[in-house]
């Protein structure tokens, strides 16, 4: 869709269909939703016909009539064919996978060829894609296509409108449809980065507030990563070894406490998407290191429970959080 010609078709097809909405459930290519038009070389094609017709008539060559008819016969059974390629396809949106903001939706599509002859080069393509996708799809055959589309906030992210074309087999013709699924991608807040210490408040017993990390056995020591507390540096071993390394201790057993995530406590100076990105890291640092948490956010408290269940419940409330 790189031509000017191209993209005002495309604009204005935008402006028309713009009072559909998307539509829901599969959708079949037919009379009623394919275009076909000229491509470039068609275009080229049609003058040089034009030019051979004239020359003809001017200068009563039998043998030029013979060859513009014969040409401008391939040229509408091409345009039949290019049609015929995309005509009956049959599109179903598919499930996208939750994501966080700034990577990369996979969008799944399943096209479906109901009929024996094969679709050749089959371009999908969304406005944020930089390329298309070329998809075959043989004879009585369905194909799952994954498409890479760019997130930028967190929320519903509707599907963006899809446009299907192919100029198979000559180039002469394009013939395209659009495509707007009624579905959605969850987009999570982008976790923090760096991320921030997990906060010491525990809930110890569901009840109280308890502080310390409920440590008992030392089992090693390990380099510093981020999130670690600064109480855990192990000082006595980096002055033996010598290392510049900032080590710090790894204990086993123990009861840390239940973490309460807790809006409230975040410094109040702290935007709303950056209390969002903070609670997501935490979130998932908690989970990852097998720790028991609540979420607490304005209106919304998600009891303490683990497990990747309970993630996906916090983090789909971070997400959609004012939505």
């Amino acid at each position: 869709m790189s031509s000017a010609r191209e993209s005002w078709v495309d604009r204005l097809a935008r402006h028309l269909l713009k009072r559909q909405g998307p539509q829901a459930g599969d959708v079949r290519l037919g009379r009623r939703n394919i275009y076909i038009l000229p491509s470039k070389a068609g275009l080229l094609c049609a003058a040089v016909l034009a030019t051979m017709l004239i020359a003809s008539i001017n200068y009563q060559l039998s043998l030029g009539f013979a060859l513009t008819f014969l040409l401008g016969g391939i040229t509408l059974v091409a345009m039949l064919q290019t049609f015929r390629n995309l005509a009956a396809v049959l599109l179903r949106p598919g499930r996208a996978e939750p994501v966080f903001a700034g990577n990369m939706a996979e969008v799944k599509l399943q096209m479906f060829n109901r009929s024996t002859h094969e679709r050749f080069a089959l371009r999908l393509q969304a406005p944020e894609m930089a390329q298309a996708t070329l998809i075959d799809l043989p004879g009585a055959s369905d194909k799952l296509v994954v498409l890479a589309i760019p997130t930028v906030r967190r929320g519903w992210m509707p599907m963006p409108r899809f446009k299907l074309w192919t100029d198979f087999p000559l180039g002469l013709w394009r013939a395209w449809a659009y495509w707007h699924p009624a579905s959605r991608v969850l987009v999570y807040p982008s976790p923090e980065t760096p991320a921030a210490p997990l906060p010491e408040l525990a809930i110890v017993g569901g009840e109280g507030d308890g502080r310390g990390q409920g440590e008992d056995d030392l089992a090693a020591v390990r380099p510093f990563a981020a999130g670690d507390s600064p109480r855990r540096i192990a000082w006595k071993a980096m002055a033996r070894t010598g290392s510049d390394t900032v080590l710090v201790k790894q204990f086993e057993g123990g009861y840390r406490g239940d973490l309460l995530l807790d809006w409230a406590r975040l410094p109040a100076a702290l935007p709303v998407e950056a209390r969002l990105s903070r609670l997501t890291r935490w979130v998932l640092d908690a989970d990852a290191s097998g720790t028991r948490y609540a979420l607490r956010l304005p209106g919304t408290v998600i009891d303490t429970d683990a497990g990747p269940a309970h993630r996906q419940r916090c983090l789909e409330a971070l997400a959609t959080y004012g939505g």
